[in-house]
């Protein structure tokens, strides 16, 4: 074989590899779309995908008892929860979603394996969502009782930036697990992937955050008059995304610094 043919068959194989991208991509994002029509759409009873186990291990971690309230979800007015449509975590698991995607589309190759992954990333994304949302449904539920209240903290600009730093930090350990398992899939089902190293940007997660819970909402008011506190909840959730993911970038640098400093 001479250098010509070899070089000709490398550039077919990179062709097939960038057209196996674009479908899986293509078959990803119309996915989300059609995801994320329903849930604007959707009542109480069409989400009871979600809700249902969202409120059964609300009950498990929190101790209470949310029941089935027609047209509204799941409620526990006692302790003032309610497990409705707008608290439902579709949006984290499309964020999630999103990602996993993202990841598998630089490091496979392969079609088979990139549908595969694309079926992994959708059930991955959902238990995901499950966790992470009945985490901010407990935590926010004690929030709201305790006594922290002041004119300019109140109850509900605490339960924005706790639901803003919950679930950025449930999307960035998220992306810390799938790089093991993406490497197990990988050696598996694709051995002549891309590089691991050239996509494991720290920042992945927090554009993908941000993405979701600013830029498509932002998006979507060029068709409809936005509410009036959009701008600000726009910029609480900015800001307190850019906090939690700086300081955690911050405290990162400092431990390796104190381990190095002690292994002196």
């Amino acid at each position: 074989m001479d250098i010509t043919t070899h070089t000709s068959q490398m550039e077919i194989t990179a062709v097939h590899e960038r057209i196996n991208r674009l479908l899986a991509a293509a078959a990803a994002a119309l996915l989300m779309l059609v995801l994320k029509r329903h849930y604007s759409l959707a009542v109480a009873e069409d989400l009871l995908w979600i809700l249902a186990p969202t409120a059964r291990l609300t009950a498990w971690v929190g101790g209470v008892q949310p029941v089935w309230e027609a047209g509204v979800g799941y409620a526990d007015f006692g302790r003032g929860i309610v497990i409705a449509p707008a608290c439902a975590g579709v949006n984290f698991m499309i964020m999630a979603f999103g990602l996993a995607t993202f990841f598998g589309l630089g490091r496979l190759r392969r079609f088979a394996g990139l549908l595969a992954w694309l079926v992994f990333s959708f059930a991955a994304a959902y238990l995901a969502a499950l966790g992470v949302n009945t985490l901010r449904i407990v935590l926010s539920t004690a929030l709201y009782r305790a006594d922290i209240y002041s004119a300019w903290l109140t109850p509900d600009a605490l339960h924005r930036v706790a639901g803003v730093w919950i679930y950025l930090g449930g999307l960035g350990l998220f992306f810390r697990g799938l790089q093991p398992i993406m490497n197990r899939f990988a050696n598996r089902f694709d051995p002549a992937r891309r590089s691991f190293d050239a996509i494991r940007s720290p920042w992945l997660p927090l554009g993908w955050y941000l993405l979701g819970a600013v830029g498509v909402p932002a998006v979507n008011r060029l068709f409809k008059a936005p509410p009036s506190d959009f701008g600000i909840h726009c910029l609480m959730v900015l800001a307190a995304a850019m906090v939690l993911w700086g300081g955690g970038l911050l405290a990162k640098v400092l431990i390796a610094r104190y381990i190095a400093t002690g292994m002196r």
